[in-house]
């Protein structure tokens, strides 16, 4: 398995170089697209990694396949991956990108887990003041969890804001355990 940040080293390189030929949406749906083929389909990851099947060959079919459907960023990448044996890792390198062409584009994934379902009253509010906070484009997905009681917990990028009851609970119960009762007497 390839590693995070090898993926991310490539999907940084696609980025960069999709931004500066001004084809970002572009690579970006191109590279989700083969992403899912490769998912989908173990004919087209086992016809990559098998070592009997000479390189050149490989080379013919992107030509023959590809050539003409992809952007020139994206066949670039197929062509590196490919000289470098590395072209069974682009589901990998797939998602790596995902995150970073969305980050480049100023959209945030957002998820909120409340314990009954959220109104879309209340979806609408939550996703203006966190487009707000975030100064991105959000995209919200609401989740249900009924182990939370009640509140919500949000999760942005790599930070989560807990406002579930649980954990308010929990706080309550930490400072009266830290209080200090002064008796009479």
């Amino acid at each position: 398995m390839i590693s995070v940040t090898l993926a991310r080293r490539y999907a940084r390189a696609l980025l960069d170089l999709a931004q500066k030929k001004g084809e970002l949406p572009r690579a970006h749906e191109e590279l989700q697209a083969l992403a899912q083929l490769f998912r989908r389909d173990p004919r087209a990851r086992r016809f990559f990694e098998t070592p009997n099947i000479a390189r050149t060959e490989k080379i013919a079919f992107l030509d023959r396949a590809w050539k003409s459907r992809l952007g020139r960023p994206v066949f670039a990448l197929l062509h590196v991956l490919l000289r470098r044996r590395r072209l069974d890792h682009l589901t990998t390198i797939a998602d790596e990108f995902h995150k970073l062409a969305e980050r480049a584009q100023g959209i945030t994934r957002v998820v909120v887990r409340t314990a009954v379902p959220l109104a879309d009253g209340q979806a609408d509010v939550l996703n203006r003041s966190l487009a707000r906070r975030t100064g991105t484009k959000v995209l919200l997905t609401r989740e249900v969890d009924p182990a939370l009681l009640g509140g919500a917990v949000v999760s942005l990028d790599h930070q989560i804001i807990d406002g579930s009851l649980a954990t308010e609970l929990w706080r309550i119960r930490r400072q009266l355990l830290q209080a200090r009762v002064h008796g009479r007497g």
